[in-house]
């Protein structure tokens, strides 16, 4: 079994936990009293050849196990606004990343800038979820989603107000993630069924892109030279985590400010 399937599996199971817990009528009244989010899309697209980051908030991975013990996600929030970053990235998944929701709802409250909920999105409820939470935008990955079914939740993102980056790791996803109407492309240089890492993914499939995309790459950057490489492909923004923990070239690195 993949990690991916693992942590689908049970994402079915959180799901049926989260509807039983307030209807989806009740979700969507409620959501239309929320006030406007933040533009991700704006935030993070590059000007003048610059390039921007994507900080995440992370305390641990189904692959490396807790990254952070003392993790302290307000504290990381501020360090990595100093740095220069136009948004955040926070996991929200429980099991395999440690994260909560609580973490997110903390990021939203206390910066300016846009945050991202990093989820595992299967079903609407999850997108309502998103919405009441406070993020700006969310992951949605290819290879988790029927092509109908990604359709269909951009045009539920749309009409919440939420941004979503839509994550692809082969030439068939993209199609797949453009043919669907995606805006902003995240290519995931991590192989999710099993966490193998490599960058020519990104520099790949960013040559497949038509112009107009925001392209973001993601996944296993931890070098000044890693960056530049994606900034030379052309991509408009790149999502760290583990990198910023690591490497002092990434946090010395001249970000694009927001």
């Amino acid at each position: 079994m993949t990690y991916l399937t693992r942590i689908l599996e049970t994402k079915v199971e959180e799901v049926a936990v989260l509807s039983k817990q307030e209807p989806e009528r009740r979700y969507r009244e409620v959501c239309r009293e929320l006030p406007a989010t933040r533009d991700f899309y704006s935030g993070i697209r590059s000007h003048d050849g610059g390039i921007s980051l994507i900080a995440e908030i992370k305390k641990a991975s189904p692959s490396r196990g807790v990254l952070v013990e003392d993790f302290r996600p307000l504290e990381l929030a501020a360090e990595y606004a100093s740095l220069g970053a136009s948004a955040f990235s926070v996991l929200t998944d429980r099991k395999y990343f440690q994260g909560s929701p609580d973490y997110l709802r903390a990021v939203t409250n206390a910066v300016s800038i846009p945050v991202l909920r990093k989820e595992f999105i299967i079903d609407e409820t999850q997108i309502y979820e998103t919405r009441l939470m406070g993020a700006d935008a969310a992951l949605l990955i290819v290879a988790a989603l029927e092509p109908s079914q990604l359709g269909d939740y951009l045009q539920l993102f749309g009409e919440l107000g939420l941004h979503a980056l839509v994550e692809v790791h082969d030439l068939k996803e993209l199609e797949i993630a453009l043919e669907q109407g995606s805006r902003i492309v995240g290519v995931n240089n991590r192989d999710l069924r099993d966490f193998t890492v490599d960058l020519q993914t990104s520099v790949r499939l960013k040559a497949e892109m038509p112009q107009g995309i925001i392209a973001v790459a993601e996944s296993g950057m931890k070098r000044k030279d890693d960056i530049l490489m994606m900034q030379q492909a052309g991509f408009d923004a790149v999502l760290i985590g583990e990198g910023l923990l690591t490497s002092q070239e990434l946090k010395q690195f001249p970000w694009q400010r927001p």
